[in-house]
This record gives structure tokens, C-alpha cells and sequence, in this order.
């Protein structure tokens, strides 16, 4: 099984983007941070690989991984700003704590039947979903 990196840069490539260092290096960084990230997170964590990795560049292979699908915004409504998190799958369910951002997917509650309902009563077809629950988490309440 390809890594969360390998798999990223071959759609990168697939889709028929150039495969440069600067962009590896970002992948690399989205890789290895998990959960949500900041431009800037990605940024501290590829100058640890690249020290010349701008932050324009990172912001440009964000919005291009999330035109292709790959990753999504995060907004944070309490900061008025968004993060970034890997979109892997149709059906994305996770938890956010607003404090620290970390995110947790909510995996073993199955939205399922409420979907369900939900496309029949709108007369809709629901192909995926992406369910965001804000919160604090443990660590952060203490």
C-alpha cells in the first residue's frame, strides 16, 4: 500500500502537474503532520527539508491538492480562518477542537440512515459526505 505521500504526488502527477521538489516537500510535510495543518504549519515542517520553501508555494500546492479532491479546508468559525485537512475518503466524519485544532476521525458512528433520510426528503442522491464537530478536546480542557 503507497504511503499518504506517494499517493498524493502520484495524483499530483496524474492529473498532470509537474512533479517539483518545492511540491514534494510539501507533500512531505502534509504527509507527516496528520490531522488539520495551517499553511504555516506546513511551511515550519518543509524548511526542515527545504530551507528555501516559501510560503506562496505552499499555498499553491494547498490549492491545488484540494482542487484535485486530495485536501479540504477546515474553517475555524471562533478564528475566522480555516486549516487544512487530507480528504481520504467520500464519507469524512471528524471531530475538531477549536483550541488546538487536532482532528479526530469519528470512525464507528455510521451517519448512514440520517443521510438516507436526508436525500429522500430533499429528492437528493447522496454520493459523500463530510461532517465536522467542533469542539475541545480533553487535552485542552484541563
Amino acid at each position: 500500500m503507497a504511503s499518504t505521500g506517494e499517493r498524493l504526488l502520484r495524483a499530483l502527477i496524474e492529473a498532470g502537474y509537474s512533479n517539483t521538489y518545492p511540491r514534494r516537500v510539501v507533500i512531505q510535510a502534509i504527509a507527516s503532520a496528520g490531522g488539520c495543518f495551517s499553511p504555516f504549519e506546513i511551511l515550519e515542517l518543509g524548511r526542515s527539508w527545504h530551507a528555501h520553501l516559501g510560503l506562496t508555494t505552499v499555498y499553491r500546492t494547498l490549492d491545488l491538492l484540494t482542487s484535485l479532491g486530495l485536501v479540504h479546508k477546515v474553517h475555524h468559525e471562533e478564528e475566522g480562518c480555516h486549516s487544512y485537512a487530507l480528504a481520504d475518503k467520500a464519507h469524512e466524519q471528524r471531530i475538531v477542537c477549536e483550541r488546538c485544532h487536532r482532528a479526530v476521525a469519528l470512525e464507528g458512528h455510521d451517519l448512514q440512515a440520517l443521510l438516507e433520510a436526508i436525500g429522500q426528503e430533499m429528492g437528493y442522491h447522496i454520493k459523500g459526505h463530510r461532517l465536522e464537530v467542533f469542539g475541545v478536546c480533553p487535552n485542552c480542557q484541563k
